[in-house]
């Protein structure tokens, strides 16, 4: 009876471990540091400066971008850095899926 128990119990545990992710869909709804304000809702997210990514396939990544106006509404886990010399910085540390698939901001033409 006790195994039967323990396995209910990590298949329990297993479903409640995925809603999080499951919530965030295809990653529309995930936080991100949006550089330009210009961008929307349905160019995010979108990352100019990649961080850390994993070696997942794809990859599951943080952004370095930060931000003088504050994170994306969407993102979830937003920092405020300050200084006391400067005004505070923004930036969004959600890690999500392919993050740094696409730049917030088109690249700058070649010379």
């Amino acid at each position: 009876m006790r195994p039967q128990v323990l396995l209910v119990t990590l298949a329990v545990l297993a479903v409640l471990a995925t809603l999080p992710l499951l919530s965030k869909g295809s990653g529309e709804e995930g936080g991100a540091a949006v550089a330009d304000d210009a961008a929307n809702a349905s160019s995010w997210p979108c990352c100019n400066q990649c961080g850390f990514c994993n070696r997942k396939n794809p990859p599951d990544c943080s952004c370095l971008d930060i931000s003088f106006q504050g994170c994306h509404p969407a993102c979830m886990n937003c920092v405020k850095y300050t200084s006391t010399t400067e005004a505070p910085v923004y930036r969004c540390v959600d890690v999500l899926t392919n993050f740094c698939k696409r730049r917030c901001t088109p690249t700058a033409a070649a010379i």
